[in-house]
């Protein structure tokens, strides 16, 4: 007897994503990634092109906050290789890369010829406030994605606190509370499925 294979649910297959996206995609977020590449990379990845869902950018960006290097670097290479390889990789790096370094270049020789001007100061003061509030806001729109329970609250409490007020090393608080939190969640997917 023949049977008729299942159609796939649209809304939970994988976006085909060309080379030619993945450079225009990531040419964009460097471009538009004032003060911190995160808020734009979730903005073009999750919101405008729903490569991935809010969850799942939280779970890439956890990962990418805990191996060496830049988060949105890491991201870009694990992006384009899920789409298109080791070349989609390459592509999304390349891109990423591209337009943040003419731009620093040019910031560069010119903040160098005129940073002993105080208005080149109190610029440049008034862009680390700004970018200050680009992180917390991108810290906000992470936090949607994230399992909403008591762990959670109290694993972001913990990690924040020894960060930010007790001023550990980073790498030491991810040493620990990474395991931790990573045995506590395998802890209560067994006990969901009802193993020991």
């Amino acid at each position: 007897m023949n049977e008729i294979p299942e159609k796939s649910d649209p809304a939970n297959a994988e976006p085909r994503v060309g080379l030619g996206e993945l450079f225009a995609t990531f040419l964009t977020i460097g471009l538009i990634g004032f003060g911190g590449l995160a808020p734009a990379a979730h903005h073009m990845i999750v919101e405008k092109k729903k490569w991935y869902s809010p969850k799942e950018y939280v779970e890439l960006f956890a990962l990418c906050s805990i191996v060496p290097g830049g988060n949105i670097l890491n991201a870009s290479v694990i992006i384009g290789n899920r789409f298109q390889g080791g070349l989609g990789a390459i592509t999304s790096i390349l891109a990423l890369m591209m337009t943040p370094l003419v731009i620093l270049v040019i910031l560069a020789v010119t903040y160098d010829r005129f940073s002993h001007l105080s208005e080149v100061r109190a610029a440049t003061a008034g862009a680390a406030s700004a970018a200050a509030g680009l992180i917390v806001g991108t810290a906000g729109k992470l936090i949607r994605g994230v399992e909403k329970s008591w762990t959670s609250l109290v694993f972001g409490l913990v990690t924040f606190g020894a960060i930010a007020i007790v001023r550990l090393p980073l790498q030491f608080v991810l040493l620990i509370l990474v395991p931790l939190s990573i045995l506590w969640a395998l802890y209560r997917a067994r006990r969901k499925a009802g193993r020991p």
